[in-house]
């Protein structure tokens, strides 16, 4: 094998050394694979085990098959069939074989394919995805991960000045039913996924940033979680908050689906109609009223005659004057919202 194709390969090991006919071209394991074979031998400098300088102590022994994955080439799959040197050691009469800086000792995977599974979990892609590419396991790929994990040191002397908050559904093994996300709100850059968005787990995390990183954050963009107040009254002493638009919509309209929920229950033993007319069109409540149809005339049996979606709406909001209000004080501030936001923003401050 010539010096450019050992530099296209990645085979760089001056102790390799490549039979005439290096390639074979296999099916293996449903794979079309490439077979690079290679002798790796050299005089060694000292004994790996007892660590004693070679002046003749150490004697080649043998030799040990192994098999070395590297990256696909052209898509294929690509294998280095290895004839590694054993040694033996007159000192402390012991045998080992000869190392390679292609691969860690006792694996079977290329230094340069793990890399490129670890760059690949940085992407948005799946681990299934990954394996595929590289023809390796899924567990093979979360081996890579766990290993990427322990070696990385988060930094905790810097954050930016805005920061944005929020959570989400991950997986059941969490401490939490919900997990944390934070990110840089200037960048939109990820700075890191927290298992539990519980205050208890959330305030010693951030403190272990230092006092300077996080005066200065200035502001910190979050829904209208109650813990997140005070943890950012508690951890950073610069910070305002601020609440984006589409969580003040959402906690408003999660408070008239309350009171509807509410009002709902009060009519279970006395009334059961009304009880089940607001059960059943819950949905219509909080529909914008603009999106509501007022025009086309449906037979609805528990109203025992044709109905609007507009006049299924009047007829429910009749039943409580308390409904009513929050009702029409949603849908102001809804359309405020999608029509004049400045007018919007200062009702809910004053508020």
């Amino acid at each position: 094998m010539d010096h450019c194709t050992r530099n296209l390969l990645g085979l760089t090991d001056e102790n390799l050394f490549f039979e005439e006919e290096w390639l074979e071209t296999i099916e293996e394991e449903g794979f079309r694979t490439n077979l690079i074979h290679a002798k790796l031998s050299y005089i060694p400098s000292h004994c790996r085990k007892c660590g004693i300088k070679n002046e003749g102590q150490i004697i080649k022994n043998g030799s040990h098959k192994t098999k070395v994955q590297l990256l696909p080439y052209r898509d294929i799959k690509t294998e280095l069939r290895l004839v590694r040197t054993r040694f033996y050691c007159k000192e402390c009469q012991s045998t080992f074989n000869a190392q390679t800086n292609l691969v860690d000792e006792n694996c079977y995977l290329s230094k340069e394919l793990k890399v490129q599974i670890a760059l690949e979990l940085a992407k948005n892609t799946t681990r299934k995805e990954i394996a595929d590419r590289y023809f390796v396991s899924d567990v093979t790929v979360l081996r890579v991960l766990h290993t990427c994990l322990k070696t990385y040191h988060p930094r905790f002397d810097t954050l930016p000045s805005v920061l944005c908050f929020d959570e989400f559904k991950s997986m059941k093994s969490c401490s939490g039913k919900m997990s944390f996300v934070f990110m840089n709100g200037q960048t939109q850059q990820l700075i890191g996924v927290l298992e539990n968005r519980r205050l208890a787990f959330l305030k010693p995390y951030f403190l272990k940033f230092t006092r300077k990183a996080r005066a200065n954050v200035k502001y910190v963009v979050m829904d209208m979680n109650a813990p997140y107040f005070e943890l950012v009254k508690a951890v950073f002493p610069n910070a305002k908050i601020v609440t984006d638009r589409f969580h003040i919509v959402q906690q408003i309209t999660r408070a008239l689906n309350q009171l509807r929920i509410k009002t709902m229950n009060s009519f279970q033993k006395t009334e059961p109609t009304k009880y089940r007319r607001l059960k059943r069109f819950w949905k219509l409540l909080l529909k914008h009223a603009y999106d509501l149809d007022s025009s086309n005339y449906q037979y609805d049996r528990s109203f025992r005659r044709p109905m609007t979606q507009k006049a299924i709406v009047d007829e429910l909001l009749s039943y409580d004057e308390q409904l009513t209000r929050a009702y029409e004080t949603c849908q102001l501030l809804v359309y405020l919202n999608q029509s004049v936001k400045y007018t919007f923003l200062s009702l809910v401050l004053v508020y």
